[in-house]
C-alpha cells in the first residue's frame, strides 16, 4: 500500500507539472512518451514480435508529435496516404517474418498504435482549442476543459470506489470486476458530476478571463455523467482486455498500479469524448 501511495502521488505530480507546462513542448513529449509505452504494454500482453512492435512504437510516438507541429502537412504528406503506406509495411513484415508473427498480434500492433495516441493527443487538441474555433475560446477555458476531462477519469473512479465500499451491495460486472457494484458506478458519476459544477464555479470566479459562454453550470451535470459512464466503460474494457490476454496488469512502470495503460485506461475514452463535445457545441 506504501508503494501505490508513493507513486501515486509521483504519478500525479508528474501529470499536474505537465499540466503547468503545457504551452511548452512538454504536454506533446509527455503524450508521445505515454502513447509510445501504452503501445509497448499492448504489444507485450499479445507477445508481438519485435518485427512489429518497434514500428508501432515509433508510429504511436509520432502521432501526437505531428497532432502539435502538423508534420505531415509541412511535407505535404495527407495523413490517409500515411496511414496506408503503415498498415501496407506492417502487413508486409507479417507476410516476411509469418513464423513470428500473428495476424491478431499484428492487428493488435497496429489498432494499438492509431487508437491509443490519437486518443491521448486530444489532450492537446483541448489545450489548443484557444487557437482554433475562432477565438471563440482562451487560454483559461482550455485548461477548464482538460481539468473537467481528468476530473471524469479520475474521480468517477476514485468516488466509484469509496461509494461502493460505503454502499455498494450489487455486483455491476461480477466477471469482468468483480469488485464494481452500481451503487460504487452511481455515487462516482453524481459526485463527480458535483465536483465538476465546484470546478466550474471556482473557474468561473477565479480564472475566467473571459466568459465561458457556450457552458452553464447546468449543462455541466448531462456532460459530466455521459463523459463518466463512458470513463466507467473505458475502464471496464480495458479489465476485459486483460482477463482475456490473462495478465494482471498491463505493465509494471508505475509501481503498485501497473502500466501506463493500468492508468490511462479511462482517459483514452475520456480525452476523445470531451474534444468530440466541444466540437459538437461549437457547431450549434
Amino acid at each position: 500500500m506504501k508503494t501505490r501511495i508513493i507513486s501515486g502521488v509521483l504519478y500525479a505530480a508528474l501529470v499536474i507539472a505537465v499540466l503547468f507546462l503545457m504551452n511548452t513542448p512538454a504536454l506533446a513529449l509527455f503524450v508521445a512518451l505515454a502513447s509510445a509505452v501504452g503501445v509497448y504494454e499492448m504489444n507485450n500482453i499479445v507477445k508481438a514480435d519485435l518485427s512489429v512492435m518497434i514500428p508501432s512504437i515509433a508510429v504511436a510516438a509520432f502521432i501526437p508529435i505531428n497532432v502539435e507541429y502538423e508534420l505531415l502537412d509541412k511535407i505535404n504528406i495527407q495523413p490517409l496516404t500515411a496511414l496506408s503506406f503503415y498498415v501496407i509495411a506492417m502487413l508486409i513484415i507479417m507476410v516476411v517474418r509469418h513464423n513470428k508473427n500473428k495476424f491478431e498480434q499484428v492487428a493488435v500492433s497496429i489498432f494499438s498504435s492509431l487508437a491509443i495516441p490519437e486518443a491521448l493527443s486530444c489532450w492537446i487538441r483541448l489545450h489548443d482549442v484557444q487557437y482554433d474555433f475562432d477565438g471563440k475560446y482562451n487560454a483559461s477555458h482550455a485548461i477548464y476543459l482538460i481539468l473537467f476531462a481528468f476530473f471524469c477519469a479520475w474521480l468517477t473512479d476514485t468516488f466509484a470506489y469509496f461509494s461502493g465500499v460505503a454502499f455498494g451491495k450489487h455486483k455491476m460486472t461480477p466477471v469482468i470486476s468483480p469488485k464494481k457494484t452500481w451503487e460504487g458506478a452511481v455515487g462516482g458519476v453524481l459526485l463527480t458530476a458535483a465536483a465538476n459544477i465546484a470546478l466550474y464555479f471556482i473557474f468561473k470566479a477565479k480564472f475566467f478571463t473571459s466568459p465561458f459562454t457556450d457552458w452553464e453550470w447546468y449543462t455541466i451535470i448531462p456532460i459530466s455523467i455521459i463523459i463518466s459512464i463512458i470513463s466507467i466503460f473505458g475502464d471496464l474494457s480495458a479489465s476485459v482486455i486483460k482477463r482475456n490476454f490473462g495478465v494482471k496488469d498491463y505493465g509494471w512502470i508505475i509501481p503498485g498500479h501497473g502500466g501506463v495503460m493500468d492508468r490511462f485506461d479511462s482517459m483514452v475514452f475520456v480525452l476523445p469524448t470531451m474534444y468530440a463535445i466541444v466540437c459538437i457545441i461549437n457547431a450549434f
